[in-house]
């Protein structure tokens, strides 16, 4: 599917989704598609990788606007579940595990410039710190985005584990800055599960 069929398919959401669409991407968070969306066209992403399918609502998505995705879960009664959806998109490639593991496994796999969704912190297990060391080393352009993060000054819903936020501090040790620049969202969609999000800007420059 061509970039800007996908991008049209993916911003079209005033109309009910089909059945096996029947929810969006990002916890039907318009702003955040947009956001993406506005981010790929500028810098033509040709892999996504996905920590955290769950239902499969996000990787559907991911699926109709970058020609690769990867999507990684841990719970194997979820990924399961979901594959008959999944094996409808030829370009996803489900991986079954934690994520760190299964990240460096597909490595030499992706493509970049690459999008990044690090979405895996509901369970006990929280890799996010994994995952952005893993994903950091790699010195190819990259945009991370973080979900359920805690954004300064705005009342979004983030996640925390053991008394840690998933905010700046928790990761901020580990962001090469001057390799990096980044962006919270400002505003979340009135239907959405109104969440903060993170994108780190790896190398984009």
């Amino acid at each position: 599917m061509s970039t800007a069929t996908a991008q049209t398919t993916i911003i079209i959401q005033s109309t009910p989704p089909p059945p096996d669409d029947h929810k969006a991407m990002f916890n039907v968070d318009q702003f955040l598609v947009d956001k993406v969306v506005d981010y790929h066209r500028r810098f033509n992403f040709r892999c996504a990788v996905e920590t955290g399918t769950f239902e499969g609502n996000t990787t559907v998505g991911l699926a109709k606007l970058f020609p690769q995705v990867y999507t990684i879960e841990i719970n194997e009664r979820f990924f399961h579940a979901v594959t008959p959806r999944l094996n409808k998109y030829p370009n996803i490639t489900q991986r079954l595990g934690r994520s760190p593991e299964q990240l460096t496994t597909i490595l030499n796999q992706l493509s970049f410039p690459l999008f990044a969704f690090l979405d895996a912190h509901w369970h006990e297990d929280w890799p996010l710190r994994e995952e952005l060391a893993i994903l950091l080393a790699i010195k190819q352009p990259k945009l991370i985005m973080i979900h359920d993060f805690k954004v300064p000054g705005r009342n979004f819903g983030f996640d925390s584990y053991a008394g840690n936020d998933c905010s700046l501090e928790y990761i901020g040790d580990l962001l090469p800055h001057n390799e990096c620049t980044y962006a919270f969202n400002h505003q979340t969609s009135p239907v959405s599960a109104n969440r903060g999000v993170l994108f780190i800007e790896h190398l984009l420059r």
